[in-house]
């Protein structure tokens, strides 16, 4: 059994693990151990709590994120072949605009998120800052790779790219007359090739379906020359209103 703990810098809400983040921590051990071409589905089944250690338990093909008695995630194969993504981004203008007004302000649910959060120092958070469109259904977020998240040959490390694609999913698909909290309820992702320190990367997200509270979204990170880095689709679950 191995365990792993999420630092408090890796929140998503201020209290839990970020969900694209701890989905590519997961990711990354599950391929480890079942091999594959690294598309991997990541559900998640709690808040997952940080600063303490959590259990990693292989069970079938599956990796299962354990607190104890409770369930906090699953990792099985996945598939994204059926997923075509919208093109690269061509107005690099557009892209950076996003990185002055873009992303979750500071007295927001995710105010302090370690993907969105405008507020988090350039390093310390990956600063994907994004808003929806330019047209309906799509976001755009701008995402400029730091050397604190990469690995030693200056690649930004996979739990970093997974958490690249989680919050513009729901730059796309929330409806801005509803603005109720979206988690994160299901990843399915695959790295293709990580982008490098310094290049400037856009995220493109759009929005692929709704059914009740959960709504379904897909993301693309690319470079600026238009190299896809990574795709994925999440299931975002709205909370109930109060």
């Amino acid at each position: 059994m191995e365990t792993i703990t999420i630092a408090p810098a890796f929140n998503g809400p201020r209290l839990s693990g970020n969900g694209g983040y701890v989905a590519g921590l997961l990711a990354e051990r599950h391929t480890g151990a079942f091999g594959g071409d690294g598309t991997v589905e990541i559900t998640l089944r709690a808040p997952v709590p940080i600063a303490r250690p959590l259990q990693v338990v292989r069970e079938g093909d599956a990796l299962m994120l354990r607190d104890g008695d409770t369930l906090l995630a699953e990792a099985r194969a996945g598939s994204l072949g059926h997923l075509k993504p919208p093109p690269p981004p061509t107005d690099w203008s557009e892209v950076m605009l996003r990185a002055e007004d873009g992303g979750s302000p500071p007295d927001s649910e995710f105010g302090s998120c370690l993907v969105c959060s405008r507020s988090r120092a350039v390093g310390d958070g990956l600063r994907v800052l994004g808003t929806a469109g330019p047209q309906p259904g799509y976001s755009l977020s701008c995402y400029l790779p730091h050397a604190n998240h990469a690995d030693g040959h200056g690649r930004i490390k996979p739990e970093f790219v997974w958490g690249t694609l989680d919050c513009p999913g729901a730059f796309a698909v929330q409806d801005p007359d509803d603005m109720r909290p979206a988690l994160t309820g299901r990843m399915t992702c695959k790295v293709i090739e990580p982008p490098k320190v310094g290049e400037r990367c856009a995220v493109v997200g759009w929005r692929i379906g709704a059914e009740g509270r959960k709504l379904y979204s897909g993301s693309a990170l690319y470079t600026e020359r238009g190299r896809l880095c990574a795709l994925g689709t999440c299931t975002w679950i709205l909370l109930k209103a109060d």
